[in-house]
């Protein structure tokens, strides 16, 4: 009986684990469009962002997006993997924390690569309608 016990426990336990860590795995695909976020709400359609298509084919770096800034250390990312929060925890809502609002954020980490000269990156859409739903 005390092994059939363990035996459970020890089942439990790799299916707990399992349930965890595939829980702090990025989600491949990200829609951008929560409009509370926004100020003043959407103006274009939502946004997919492909992880994948960005980390592998264009081998970008987490920290490429990813940051957390100390005050005490101007522009010194300290973000590790694990440090995961929610783009709009800083910069969404009414009152954003952050010197720039979600939208600004997002255009200028995107645009920035995106319009980029031809070469290393490949460059993405470089219009709004490329990367935006048509509403």
């Amino acid at each position: 009986m005390r092994r059939v016990n363990i035996a459970l426990a020890a089942f439990a336990v790799v299916i707990l684990c399992s349930f965890a860590l595939t829980s702090q795995a990025q989600s491949p695909k990200m829609v951008l469009s929560q409009a509370k976020d926004f100020p003043g709400g959407l103006k274009r359609g939502p946004v997919t962002f492909t992880h994948d298509q960005h980390t592998e084919k264009y081998k970008l770096e987490c920290t490429s997006c990813h940051h957390k800034y100390d005050p005490k250390q101007p522009g010194k990312n300290l973000w590790e993997m694990g440090d995961e929060t929610s783009c709009a925890a800083c910069h969404g809502g009414a009152k954003p924390t952050a010197k720039l609002n979600l939208q600004d954020a997002f255009h200028k980490e995107c645009i920035s690569c995106h319009q980029a000269p031809k070469g290393k990156l490949g460059n993405g859409p470089r219009s709004c309608a490329g990367c935006h739903e048509v509403k």
